[in-house]
């Protein structure tokens, strides 16, 4: 039995507040749908968000229902779990999508299709877990896994001995497989380009329940371009001339040059529908100043002590001052140490 397995659509993203990229996700989940129909596939599996936001669009869930409509009448069910982005209080839109017969919320209790069981686990936060204990079948859930994020909320071995023969993930958002101890633990990634580091093809899995065989298919998504910091940004912009149009195009900015407002305006000019400008200088400002400022914080107390010096204050300033820079007492201290002090200067006429 194959499926499709598909997660992070994130419809209804307005990137860079452009509509022209909300309609590039809402595209990329119907190529999921023409696929899954185009390869008669058992069910697509979603494994988390679905949308962008818990609060989607008119626009966007009408373009979802419509989709998933389309997959209905195909005799497809489409199997999920609630993501981080689109999670809501109480009633979920799987829910609602379940209620309408399009779609089946996975939980704890096993849902079975063609004699696999299928069990889900909705975003639980971002905090270590371990994972339910499932009797073979298909495990689908919507966590970092150590493996891809250095304080994953799930572990691998946990995972590879939670009893599943298939674990469907979702959030981490590049394409993922490890096949160890007879289980099988995949991401399919992003359907398209959520952020700028997502460089990568877009695509989805096709997986066979029974054999364990993967197939990758890629989506077609818009164009992004990357022009590196070493680079000259108009001239890398300009050898890129013959691909610009439409794409967004990423500039990484090293040295003093063009400004921002020029490079992006330039690119745009030729075509492009975007351009992002990542400007490492700013980076290396902030490092430079981070060690300005660590170098600066360990002369600070000599530093205070001078200017303490020059203003010429009273005995009785200095040693109130004294109190609240030494190191041996506790802010919680220095109140009682300052009274105490008051307290000595004036019995001793001060």
């Amino acid at each position: 039995m194959r499926v499709l397995h598909t997660a992070d659509t994130h419809i209804g993203t307005r990137q860079y507040g452009l509509e022209e990229r909300r309609a590039d996700f809402s595209q990329a989940f119907q190529q999921v749908i023409e696929i899954a129909i185009e390869e008669r596939v058992a069910a697509i599996v979603h494994s988390g968000d679905l949308f962008d936001d818990r609060y989607p669009s008119a626009e966007d869930l009408h373009e979802a229902l419509r989709t998933l409509f389309k997959l209905k009448e195909a005799g497809i069910p489409f199997l999920g779990v609630v993501g981080n982005h689109e999670q809501r209080r109480n009633l979920q839109w799987l829910d609602l999508f379940a209620q309408l017969g399009l779609a089946v919320h996975l939980n704890l209790e096993p849902h079975e299709l063609g004699g696999i069981c299928f069990s889900g686990l909705d975003y639980s936060g971002r905090r270590e877990l371990e994972p339910p204990h499932v009797k073979g079948g298909v495990l689908v859930c919507h966590q970092l896994l150590d493996r891809v994020h250095a304080g994953g909320e799930l572990h691998y071995e946990d995972l590879l001995n939670c009893g599943a023969q298939h674990v469907l993930m979702g959030d981490y958002h590049e394409h993922q497989v490890w096949q160890e101890k007879d289980v099988l633990i995949t991401y399919p990634g992003s359907t398209e380009r959520w952020s700028l580091d997502e460089r990568e093809p877009r695509g989805i899995n096709l997986l066979d329940l029974e054999t364990g065989r993967l197939d990758r298919r890629e989506l077609s998504t818009r164009k992004f371009l990357y022009i590196s910091d070493e680079e000259d940004p108009i001239k890398g912009i300009n050898a890129h001339r013959q691909q610009l149009k439409g794409a967004v195009v990423c500039v990484y900015l090293a040295h003093d040059g063009q400004s921002i407002q020029e490079i992006e305006e330039h690119g745009r000019s030729r075509g492009a529908l975007a351009v992002r400008v990542r400007d490492h200088r700013e980076e290396l400002d902030e490092q430079e100043q981070r060690v300005s400022v660590q170098l600066e914080f360990g002369n600070l107390d000599s530093l205070i002590s001078e200017r303490l010096a020059q203003l010429n204050l009273s005995k009785i300033t200095q040693d109130i001052d004294g109190i609240i820079r030494h190191p041996k007492i506790v802010d919680s201290r220095v109140d009682d140490e300052v009274t105490r002090l008051l307290e000595a200067a004036e019995k001793n006429g001060k």
